[in-house]
C-alpha cells in the first residue's frame, strides 16, 4: 500500500472512530441521564453536553487524540498487519473512557438549573427563582460571515444572580447544533424567569388586596357607643 492510499486510510479510519465514539457517548449519556437526571428529582426539559468539537478543552484534545490513533492503527492494521488491530481497539476505548469521565453537561427544570462537570462528581445547581439575568455567550468564532456550522468556536450559558454573583457554566462546542441547544436551554429559563415573575407580581397584588379589603371589612365603631368616662356620674364609677 501506497503511503496515499494510507493517509487516506488513516483519515477514514479516525472519521469512522469519531462517529461509532459520538455514537457510543450519545447512547450512554441518555441511558444514564434517564437513570439519574442532572437536576435530581426534577425532570430535565433542557440539556445540553459539551461536545468532542469543542476548542480550547483540554479534555478533548486528549479524546481526538486517542481517536486519531485508533484510525492511524486501524488502517496500518488494514493496509500493511493485522495485529495492530488491538491497538487501535484499545485506543478507541480510552478515548471513550475518558469523554465519559470527564463529561460535562447542563440541564433545566421547570425549578433550578443544574450542571456536573465530570462523571461522578457532585451536581451543582441553582433555583430559577434566584436568577435575574442568563446570557448566551459566545468564544472563538473566526468570521460572522461564514455560516454557523463552519464555525469552529464554542459557547456557554452565564448566570447572573439577584444578588449580582455570576456564573460560568460548562461549555460546548457550536458546531452541528451545539449554539441552537445552549440558545433551547436559555429560553427555557427565561420562559420559567417570567413564570417566577408573574407569580411574585399576583401575590404582591393578591397580598395588598387582602390588605385593603381587611380595613374596608372593619366595622366603624358610631360615637353613641363610645364610653366617656368624664360624662358618667361620679358615684356610677363606684
Amino acid at each position: 500500500m501506497g503511503v496515499f492510499a494510507l493517509l487516506l486510510g488513516a483519515v477514514v479510519c479516525t472519521a469512522v472512530a469519531a462517529l461509532l465514539e459520538r455514537g457510543a457517548v450519545h447512547g450512554l449519556r441518555a441511558a444514564w441521564l434517564a437513570h439519574e437526571p442532572v437536576s435530581g428529582d426534577h425532570t430535565d426539559t433542557e440539556v445540553y453536553h459539551r461536545s468532542l468539537w469543542t476548542p480550547g478543552q483540554p479534555d478533548m484534545l486528549t479524546v481526538a487524540a486517542g481517536l486519531a490513533a485508533s484510525g492511524v492503527l486501524a488502517a496500518a492494521a488494514w493496509g500493511i498487519a493485522g495485529w495492530p488491530l488491538w491497538p487501535a481497539v484499545l485506543a478507541w476505548l480510552a478515548a471513550l473512557g475518558w469523554d465519559l469521565w470527564t463529561w460535562e453537561r447542563v440541564a433545566a427544570s421547570v425549578k433550578f438549573v443544574s450542571w456536573r462537570r465530570g462523571w461522578r462528581q457532585s451536581a451543582r445547581r441553582v433555583a430559577v427563582s434566584d436568577l435575574r439575568e442568563v446570557n448566551v455567550v459566545e468564544r472563538s468564532k473566526i468570521s460572522d460571515k461564514l455560516p454557523a456550522w463552519l464555525q469552529p468556536g464554542s459557547c456557554y450559558l452565564a448566570l447572573v444572580m439577584r444578588d449580582g454573583k455570576a456564573v460560568k457554566l460548562p461549555r460546548t462546542g457550536t458546531l452541528f447544533g451545539g449554539e441552537a441547544d445552549v440558545e433551547k436551554l436559555a429560553n427555557f429559563v427565561r420562559m420559567q424567569m417570567d413564570v417566577v415573575a408573574d407569580n411574585r407580581r399576583r401575590a404582591a397584588a393578591d397580598k395588598r388586596s387582602a390588605a385593603r379589603r381587611a380595613m374596608l371589612q372593619q366595622e366603624p365603631v358610631h360615637p353613641a357607643s363610645k364610653v366617656n368616662p368624664g360624662a358618667l356620674p361620679f358615684g356610677s364609677l363606684r
